[in-house]
This record gives C-alpha cells, sequence and structure tokens, in this order.
C-alpha cells in the first residue's frame, strides 16, 4: 500500500527497471520506453492510487501497457529497431552475447509478433509473471494468456526453424 512520497521513491527504485525493459519490449525504442516508464510512475502519483504491495508490480506493468496503448493509438510513429547492444544494456549486460547473430534474429522475430502476443511472453520470460499475473495485467483470461504465449513462442520457432533452413 503506497502511503506517501517516499513509498513510491522506493516503489520507483525497485520496479523501474523492470518496467522499463517491459516498455523497451513493446515500443523497441529507447526514449519512448523512457517515457513510458516516467508516464507510469507520474501516472500512479497523480492518480493517488493505492497499491496493493502483493501486486505492485503487475499493477504498474498494465498502466505501462496501458499508457503505451494510448500513445499508440494517439500517433502512428515510426518504430525504430532495437539494437542488440540497446537490448543487452537494458537487461543489465554490458556486452554482446557469443551468439549474437542468433539474438539479434529472436529480437527482429520478436518485433514482428502481435502486440499481444509479444506482450504476454515479455511478461512470461522477460519478468517470470505467472499466467494468472499475465491475466491480470493484459486483461484478458487466464486461457488467453497461455494461448498468447504458446502462439508467441510458436511463432519465434518457426521463425528460427525458416531462418536455419
Amino acid at each position: 500500500m503506497m502511503k506517501g512520497e517516499g513509498d513510491l521513491e522506493a516503489i520507483y527504485r525497485q520496479h523501474a527497471p523492470a518496467i522499463f525493459r517491459f516498455a523497451l519490449g513493446l515500443c523497441r525504442n529507447r526514449a519512448e520506453a523512457e517515457d513510458i516508464v516516467s508516464d507510469t510512475f507520474a501516472r500512479v502519483l497523480t492518480r493517488g492510487a493505492t497499491i496493493n504491495a502483493e501486486t505492485t508490480r503487475a499493477y504498474l506493468l498494465t498502466v505501462a501497457r496501458n499508457i503505451f496503448i494510448d500513445a499508440k493509438r494517439r500517433s502512428v510513429r515510426h518504430r525504430h529497431a532495437l539494437t542488440e547492444l540497446e537490448y543487452e544494456q537494458a537487461r543489465g549486460g554490458s556486452e554482446a552475447t557469443p551468439d549474437s547473430a542468433r539474438v539479434a534474429h529472436a529480437l527482429q522475430t520478436l518485433g514482428l509478433l502481435p502486440e499481444g502476443e509479444r506482450s504476454a511472453l515479455l511478461l512470461r520470460v522477460d519478468h517470470g509473471l505467472s499466467y494468472e499475473q499475465i491475466a491480470a495485467t493484459l486483461q484478458i483470461s487466464i486461457a488467453a494468456a497461455k494461448v498468447r504465449v504458446h502462439r508467441a513462442r510458436l511463432r519465434l520457432a518457426r521463425a528460427q526453424q525458416e531462418k536455419d533452413q
């Protein structure tokens, strides 16, 4: 439960990196991802939301996703591809992996997934959320969350098979 600015600062320090990674996965643009993080916490602060400690991350991810969708609806911006280096820096690494071509292909393919599948997969794989938490974050049923993650994995596997051929 959030009581004051000190609580918001603690929540920010704890969850901002995860919100940034999620936003970066959605929009694939560092500047836009930073804006989404700022807007997420600004919205929480201005609306005076009460946050349950058990669902803080899911709540913040939901707000971030809604901000992304709102921005997407307002304007059709040219999306810039996420470079491998930006992705590694967002994940906490400072240098490229030895498997850089594979990573670059996976990131490119991830960008081609429909937004719903991409969001569900990022929440599951990158953030380790349960299907119940994914469903709450994306405001869908648990079954739909499972289907979206499954379809995203299938599309990624197919893309990898096509690349390997």
